[in-house]
């Protein structure tokens, strides 16, 4: 491990049980995507797509298990090891000039893509985002994160 590596390691924390059964699972069939989540939306209104990214990355500094990766080749134990920094993908494009059907088949595309993608679990973060304007005035949301970060209780909260 370089040494800026370990710099950016700000804590490291055993898995849960049932972390560790996800971790488990997403190695033994990392293709299936059975702990890949979603969340999409269509976002009506004007949006400030820098206010919207700085939202977004100021969630990531101040919630640490979304710079959370885990490790398990190098250690008896699977740990989790939260990163100091982590800059959170955000893909953006521009579907203004599709139809209607377009846009809901380049929408369905999108979300089955991202899921398919899947995660590296040794690098985080483990969370991305992907927006699509689809007028002045709306835009296609999809988040996608593996379920190993977020249970159903703290997905509601973030």
């Amino acid at each position: 491990m370089s040494t800026a590596t370990k710099r950016n390691i700000e804590a490291i924390y055993p898995l849960s049980p049932m972390q560790q059964g996800m971790l488990f699972h997403s190695l033994l069939a990392p293709e299936s995507g059975v702990y890949v989540e979603q969340l999409s939306c269509t976002l009506r209104g004007s949006l400030d797509m820098a206010a919207f990214e700085r939202a977004w990355q100021r969630a990531v500094e101040r919630h640490a298990v979304l710079r959370t990766a885990f490790a398990w080749r190098s250690s008896e134990r699977p740990l989790q090891v939260v990163q100091r920094q982590v800059a959170l993908p955000i893909a953006v494009e521009d579907w203004r000039d599709r139809s209607h059907a377009e846009q809901q088949e380049s929408f369905a595309a999108l979300r089955a893509a991202e899921r398919a993608r899947g995660f590296d679990l040794a690098k985080a973060p483990l969370t991305r985002l992907a927006l699509a304007q689809v007028a002045d005035d709306a835009h296609c949301f999809v988040w996608t994160h593996h379920h190993i970060l977020l249970d159903g209780w703290s997905l509601p909260l973030l």
